[in-house]
């Protein structure tokens, strides 16, 4: 701990299926007496927080997928206070991170004090373990997410040009229903049918389509948690919005608040959420 700053990492569990899009949920809290000045950007892609993961002998740094070029962002960080944000780690500019079933080791560091723009702020070490896939199914789904374009499509939770990715999403969302994979499929294709695609080598623009994004994150709204829930039922409330249904709005809003009032990793999301309802009272 520098400057009465704790910097922690933590992930939803300590075990995950192979191909399983994981999110690190981010915690910077002041534990100290006094304001400090730092840097709220806190999404690997600015380069102040950054990953270390070990695999067995092996030891590499995350790289994002792209870095962002951005003037520093501070903010006062008062005593008792937190700020949250949560990184993508499963899919960077090394292509797919977790490759292969293993024990992974990651531990992040920070390096955004105003004060003290030099210093690095480590964070705790977490232990993950990536299993194998133990059934013909299993192996099936791992394959059917396990690609470039379907990495880089549930990274970015779009792109209609990774045809073949958004393909092999389709079949593992029609194929498994209910198993832990497809919702994350199900996840990235509704968000991505919510909203307008440009596609620059065909001149056109794809609009949103609310029926079929309706359909994917209502499917995948049961089970998901943290980011992937935070995500899902903001972007759902958006869609009925967009369509006038003010009725499964407010019940989709409703449900979010009653169903996560005590995870720290929805807190940021269920103060937008109650706020969105204010606006419809």
């Amino acid at each position: 701990m520098i400057e009465g700053i704790e910097f922690t990492i933590g992930f939803s569990k300590q075990e995950y299926l192979l191909g399983t899009p994981m999110v690190a949920y981010i915690q910077l809290t002041n534990k100290g007496s006094k304001s400090v000045s730092i840097s709220d950007q806190l999404s690997p892609e600015y380069d102040i927080v950054k990953f270390e993961i070990k695999k067995e002998n092996e030891q590499f740094q995350f790289l994002p997928y792209t870095v962002l070029d951005a003037l520093p962002h501070m903010i006062q960080l008062d005593p008792s206070k937190s700020i949250r944000g949560t990184a993508k780690l499963f899919y960077g500019a090394r292509k797919w991170t977790f490759k292969t079933p293993s024990r992974y080791r990651i531990k992040a560091s920070y390096k955004g004090l105003a004060d003290e723009p030099e210093q690095v702020i480590e964070s705790n070490e977490v232990e993950l373990e990536i299993e194998a896939p133990t059934t013909k199914e299993e192996k099936d789904q791992v394959d059917l997410i396990m690609g470039d374009q379907q990495g880089t499509f549930l990274l970015f939770e779009g792109g209609d040009h990774l045809t073949k990715g958004v393909e092999s999403l389709a079949n593992l969302a029609n194929k498994y229903p209910k198993e832990s994979l497809a919702k994350y499929a199900n996840f990235a294709l509704g968000v991505s049918e919510s909203t307008d695609f440009a596609d620059f080598s065909k001149m056109k623009v794809r609009p949103a389509n609310t029926e079929k994004a309706v359909s994917h994150l209502e499917a995948c709204k049961p089970s998901v948690h943290g980011y992937w829930a935070n995500k899902t039922y903001l972007t759902l409330a958006d869609v009925y919005k967009k369509t006038n249904n003010k009725r499964q709005e407010k019940a989709t809003l409703d449900e979010f608040v009653r169903k996560y009032p005590s995870d720290n990793r929805h807190k940021d999301s269920i103060k937008r959420a109650e706020g969105m309802l204010e606006d419809l009272s």
